[in-house]
């Protein structure tokens, strides 16, 4: 792949004389390359998948320059595609740091704000011009299919339920567990990225945050998406810890942003959120339990009912489900 890349700069940046080529997946399969040229740095990133949407309205390059174009046109902090030849892409560099690094080795509270900003941006670029995304949307990311999800999802969980909770015999648990789930499930999702997670946000300085990874859309709730994003899970290091961003506060500040541009209430929104949150940790926890090869699963499981515990509403439907843990 090293004389893949060299050959796509000499084509289409040929004034930059690459220094330095450096891959930062730390697994077998590196798709993502830092390079360093003797003027700037670039991402280059394979994309493994591509051709096998070629041609398709959901083919993941074309995809990916379409929102790209759109979302920097509407202020959302986005990385610039460069150059693209066949499935091999170049970005302008978004800093040597995701939100998932930070939160693993420092206090990520400064850039807290900077990031629910940018993720807000993200959200009312698509929302606005949701229109001209529709016919984009990737198999399986349906609203419809969703929902379908969602369902399969929340009855693996309820099967779990009992081995989690305090008393497993408490008589209005699957009452209050469905009411709960239905209140989700029937909320409006909208479009937006398919793949969130603390390791797609680039976070040079507490004041920038960039979003990666664009390629693929469909439709989810934003508040799910927001929860995701903002949970660093050190998945690729051994002594990894779970560690969320958000906070009450912060809740707040997200729900205030979303209620103006869903014109949903506030109260709406942080019962939404917070139960996203709870059910997150709760599959990662049902995950625990049932996929036994995993790494630490005693502490993993430890600190996502540590979670699960911690409100980030004051919601009467969500802290009474809260309260069986």
């Amino acid at each position: 792949m090293t004389e893949n890349i060299n050959r796509l700069f000499r084509d289409k940046l040929p004034e930059q004389r690459i220094a330095k080529i450096e891959p930062l997946s730390e697994t077998r399969a590196h798709t993502v390359w830092k390079v360093t040229t003797d003027h700037s740095v670039f991402a280059v990133k394979h994309h493994l998948f591509a051709s096998l949407t070629r041609g398709k309205p959901y083919h993941l390059l074309a995809v990916e320059q379409k929102v790209t174009n759109h979302l920097l046109a509407n202020g959302a902090p986005v990385p610039r595609i460069i150059a693209t030849d066949h499935d091999l892409v170049i970005y302008e560099w978004c800093g040597n740091h995701t939100l998932d690094d930070i939160c693993q080795t420092a206090d990520p509270s400064p850039f807290a704000h900077s990031i629910i900003n940018t993720l807000c941006a993200l959200e009312k670029a698509f929302y606005k011009h949701r229109p001209k995304f529709i016919p984009h949307i990737a198999p399986g990311c349906s609203a419809d299919e969703l929902r379908e999800q969602w369902h399969s999802t929340t009855q693996s969980l309820t099967e779990t339920l009992p081995s989690l909770v305090r008393d497993p015999n408490a008589s209005d648990l699957p009452s209050t567990w469905e009411t709960l789930v239905n209140e989700l499930s029937h909320a409006p999702p909208v479009i937006g990225p398919t793949d969130y997670n603390a390791r797609n946000i680039a976070c040079p300085n507490p004041e920038t945050a960039t979003v990666l990874e664009l390629a693929k859309i469909g439709y989810d709730w934003p508040e799910r998406r927001l929860v995701q994003y903002t949970t660093s899970l050190g998945a690729h290091n051994p002594r990894g810890r779970i560690i969320r961003l958000l906070t009450p506060a912060l809740a707040q500040y997200y729900a205030h942003l979303a209620s103006k541009l869903y014109s949903t209430p506030v109260k709406t929104i942080l019962l939404r959120l917070d139960a996203h949150h709870l059910i997150y940790h709760l599959f990662a926890a049902h995950i625990c339990l049932t996929t036994p090869h995993w790494q630490n699963i005693k502490t993993r499981l430890a600190q996502h009912k540590s979670h699960i515990s911690q409100p980030l509403s004051d919601h009467p439907l969500v802290n009474k489900f809260r309260a069986y843990f």
